[in-house]
């Protein structure tokens, strides 16, 4: 008898369960009449209710989430910024201290298909709005993907690097010269160039690979500009190693043609550089030595630096060397800077930093021009 009683029960459960899924008035009729005949007790019946009230109402909200068939923070668009506050002290009476828009970032991107995606950002402080990026990027496998648009050109590892990651708040004096950055002979063009690129990683060894490439071809005039400024194409290329792992090792050169000088002509801009950057634990060390040749003016500069998680995930200490020479032929126009910097996170997207920049000129009477800097990070 109690075999027959529990089969009986679990027969009318399965209808029930099924009625439940095509007709709501059926399932709350049947749900009374079990009640009525003591098959089910009212609060069975009730947390079978608000079980398929939950089902009902999670249906409808992924329904008017996807109404439009996109929704944010989903593959098909994702969006996502960066925001720095900066303070700067300056030991130079000429020079004013004050506060800035480090930078200001919207970043929207997603992807078309498993295989192709897109992504761009724009810089809405400073002078006025940019377009940083704007590419879109096919994968057709891990050892080949092509990419079109506007991009990091394929030099230096600290350019390379994201603003949000990193360890200080300025880049090397050398990468600012040298990578299409602020000091650059064709002006600040934030290391980007409208192009194409090819890209991979290949020769998979423990589920990791050894090598990374990248070569482009650009226009050589920067970015955010409608047209080249002379009929030649620059092209530049990338090649890392991964020996062991968390060392990355990479070699680099830029070749190019560009309209700049007093007057402006088309001049050579050539780019050669070596890096290295290895984490382990909390500690990482970094370092990477660039050369340039600008027309016949010789430059080159290097830094290393190294940071070191005290707290882990919280508080990090770090400090760089950083030396650039912006002409070979003189003897006396070297610079030297010692970077003192402590990073506190606050949690994953809140940074705030604070560096002191001990800055050395090769000139006969040392100018005092240290730096006192302080920055608020904001990363969604």
């Amino acid at each position: 008898m109690k075999l027959l009683y529990v089969f009986r029960t679990v027969l009318f459960l399965s209808l029930i369960f099924t009625a439940i899924a095509s007709h709501a008035q059926q399932n709350e009729d049947l749900l009374n009449l079990l009640i009525k005949k003591n098959v089910l007790t009212q609060q069975e019946a009730d947390s079978i209710r608000a079980d398929q009230a939950l089902k009902a109402q999670a249906k409808k909200d992924k329904e008017k989430d996807n109404q439009h068939s996109i929704t944010i923070g989903s593959k098909a668009l994702q969006i996502s910024g960066l925001l720095q506050e900066r303070y700067q002290g300056f030991e130079q009476t000429t020079v004013n201290n004050a506060f800035d828009l480090h930078r200001i970032r919207l970043i929207v991107s997603g992807n078309i298909s498993d295989d192709w995606s897109y992504y761009t950002q724009t810089e809405l402080g400073g002078t006025g709005v940019k377009l940083v990026d704007a590419y879109t990027a096919f994968k057709v496998a891990d050892y080949l993907k092509f990419t079109a648009g506007q991009f990091k050109i394929p030099f230096s590892l600290e350019s390379l690097q994201p603003d949000a990651q990193l360890e200080f708040i300025d880049r090397s004096q050398v990468v600012e010269a040298l990578a299409g950055r602020s000091k650059d002979v064709i002006g600040n063009s934030q290391a980007r160039d409208i192009g194409v690129q090819v890209s991979g990683s290949f020769a998979k060894v423990d589920d990791n690979y050894l090598f990374d490439y990248s070569f482009g071809v650009f226009n050589g005039a920067g970015y955010d500009v409608t047209t080249d400024n002379n009929n030649r194409k620059d092209y530049g290329g990338r090649l890392s190693i991964h020996p062991i792992k968390n060392l990355i090792v990479s070699g680099d050169f830029y070749n190019g043609l560009a309209n700049y000088g007093t007057p402006a002509k088309n001049q050579t801009r050539n780019r050669e550089g070596v890096d290295a950057r290895y984490v382990i634990g909390g500690l990482s060390l970094q370092a990477e030595y660039d050369k340039g040749t600008d027309g016949t003016i010789k430059r080159d500069g290097l830094f290393g630096q190294v940071a070191y998680f005290v707290i882990p995930k919280k508080l990090q200490l770090a400090a760089k060397w950083d030396t650039y020479d912006p002409n070979k032929i003189i003897t006396t126009d070297r610079a030297n800077i010692y970077t003192y910097g402590v990073n506190y996170f606050i949690n994953n997207w809140a940074k705030f930093t604070v560096d002191y920049l001990d800055r050395h000129e090769e000139t006969t009477t040392q100018i005092k021009n240290n730096i006192f800097e302080a920055q608020l990070q904001l990363a969604f």
